[in-house]
């Protein structure tokens, strides 16, 4: 029975390691102390950065908050053990701020700022959530677990922390309250795409092509963006709410482009909503009745696009992700066909021919079979049977396509090959030769490795045949008429080790292959026969 503390254990462990862990983890003593104290001054300097940005008509706070983002991305990426970065840097602005002073509205804020942080990149890290962010749930997991449950944590233990440093003068508390979940949210939400898809910005832009279309995109959306939201003269020239103007080339770039693109325009368009409302510039002031409801406005302006821009994306990914898994799982089905049917019979099924009836002039059938095989089979094991037939006829399957014929088929231990068809060539007599003596080599070569005696009888005739399909269950492509029933005879009444052809097949390769005439054989149904026996190619045929 496990322990509590390994219950507990599990209940908490996260389900993937930080994004960076492998280099995080060689971060040890002297290493470790540093790496916390560079992060806990980049904290302070980012938080000193947004404070040289005054805000405009004594606003209570900043449309979005870096730093929240900031610490979370810290831990997400480097691991949980950085959190006392985030305390030590909370800490750092308190003392370093003109009238914060440490004692217990310090305190309670670094625990808060570091509970935020840890809280969200806990949950991202035990749900599996994947830094590529192309998949919806990704997405999901993004606004609700990395954005939404700790912002909602943090903004409601700050506005705690506000009524016990006895603030009199700060306004609504459900008016702070909103202002700083959907500050915190609203940061999450534009710099954890921005940081995550930052390696794959470069492969947007490798190409030619992908250049003439991509820097076109971006410096268009900064254009606009910047005439929206930041250009001085804009309510003058274009006196209209025009904030939702970017969002076709937003659609296009999350679509086109992917997370990447996404992350890249919610960059662009929010930092010049951001920039523009600094500057008491944009839709959000201009028509809004009180500055408390333009910075609300702005937020939630931010909110919308970022979750338009990144389920786009996701859905784009996704779709291409099935489209892909759909055509593999099509070629594999496509290849099973081709296994069964020659690709031009195929292509006419999937054609919807209902009945496929070819009549060939001339071809050539070879039949093969093992000698001996009912022994053989009681000396096996089906398996060790099995086994070795499927050995020796993929043997078989790799000359036919060495030599452009066409496998029929396999029945127990015998083998059906054919030239001539599905599509027409002249040598399909010599083609058929050649492969009845490299699978003569074949079995030789056989035997040997397998120290037993395997020998076969090969048969070959020459003459018309009708081949096609029928049926419309476990069909195959098959050959018809009395040419195949002859070559058939010819592997049944030949002798063991030898290749018998008839007449037919003779006169076709007699001027470039030796043969051995063997006489007249009573072949079933046909009454008497002559034949001959194939030994190889002619010398002069050869070189």
């Amino acid at each position: 029975m496990p322990s509590l503390k390994n219950v507990w254990w599990d209940a908490l462990r996260p389900r993937r390691d930080a994004i960076y862990s492998n280099w995080s983890r060689r971060l040890q003593g002297g290493g470790y102390l540093a790496a916390i104290a560079a992060l806990a001054i980049g904290y302070r300097l980012l938080v000193w950065l947004i404070y040289q940005f005054p805000l405009p008509n004594n606003l209570p706070a900043y449309p979005i908050w870096p730093p929240a983002a900031y610490s979370q991305l810290i831990l997400l990426l480097l691991g949980l053990k950085f959190w006392p970065a985030v305390a030590l840097g909370s800490l750092f602005n308190t003392i370093l701020s003109e009238g914060q002073t440490v004692w217990m509205t310090g305190i309670i804020a670094a625990i808060n700022n570091t509970l935020q942080a840890a809280l969200g990149a806990w949950l991202l890290l035990r749900t599996g959530f994947s830094p590529r962010i192309d998949r919806l749930r990704d997405v999901g997991l993004l606004i609700t677990l990395g954005g939404v449950l700790p912002a909602t944590v943090s903004a409601t233990i700050g506005i705690l922390n506000c009524c016990l440093s006895l603030v009199s003068d700060m306004q609504s508390l459900s008016t702070i309250w909103w202002n700083w979940w959907l500050g915190n949210v609203s940061s999450v939400l534009i710099l954890f795409p921005a940081v995550l898809t930052l390696p794959e910005w470069p492969k947007q832009l490798q190409t030619r092509p992908q250049q003439l279309v991509g820097l076109p995109w971006l410096a268009s959306l900064a254009l606009l963006s910047w005439f929206v939201f930041a250009a001085p003269d804009r309510t003058i020239i274009a006196p209209y709410p025009l904030e939702y103007l970017p969002f076709p080339l937003i659609v296009w770039g999350a679509l086109r482009l992917g997370p990447p693109g996404a992350a890249a325009s919610i960059l662009l368009t929010t930092g010049f909503a951001c920039w523009g409302f600094i500057q008491n510039h944009g839709p959000f002031f201009h028509f809004s009745a009180r500055p408390e409801q333009a910075i609300l406005a702005l937020q939630a302006y931010i909110c919308v696009l970022v979750i338009t821009a990144l389920a786009l994306a996701a859905s784009m990914v996704e779709r291409e992700q099935a489209r892909m898994e759909l055509q593999a799982e099509k070629e594999k089905s496509e290849q099973l066909l081709l296994n069964i049917l020659p690709q031009p019979i195929a292509t006419r099924l999937k054609q919807h021919e209902s009945t496929i009836a070819d009549h060939f002039a001339e071809v050539t059938v070879l039949f093969a079979d093992i000698v001996d095989f009912t022994r053989l089979s009681t000396e096996l094991s089906p398996q060790a049977l099995v086994i070795m037939l499927n050995e020796i006829f993929s043997i078989f399957d790799a000359l036919a396509d060495k030599h452009g014929l066409e496998k029929i088929k396999t029945i127990g231990d015998a083998y059906m090959v054919v030239g001539g068809l599905p599509e027409h060539r002249d040598d399909h007599a010599a083609a058929i030769a050649e492969m009845a003596l490299d699978m003569q080599r074949a079995v030789a070569n056989f035997s040997r490795q397998y120290e037993r005696p395997f020998t076969m009888r090969i048969g070959i005739n020459t003459g018309p045949v009708v081949a096609g399909v029928i049926g419309t269950k476990k069909f195959i492509y098959d050959l018809w008429g009395d040419t195949v029933n002859i070559a058939s005879r010819m592997e049944s009444s030949g002798i063991a080790g030898e290749i018998q052809v008839t007449e037919a097949t003779y006169k076709a390769l007699t001027a470039s292959y030796q043969f051995d005439a063997r006489g007249e054989i009573a072949v079933k149904g046909k009454g008497m026969m002559e034949t001959y026996l194939l030994r190889d190619r002619r010398p002069l045929a050869a070189s």
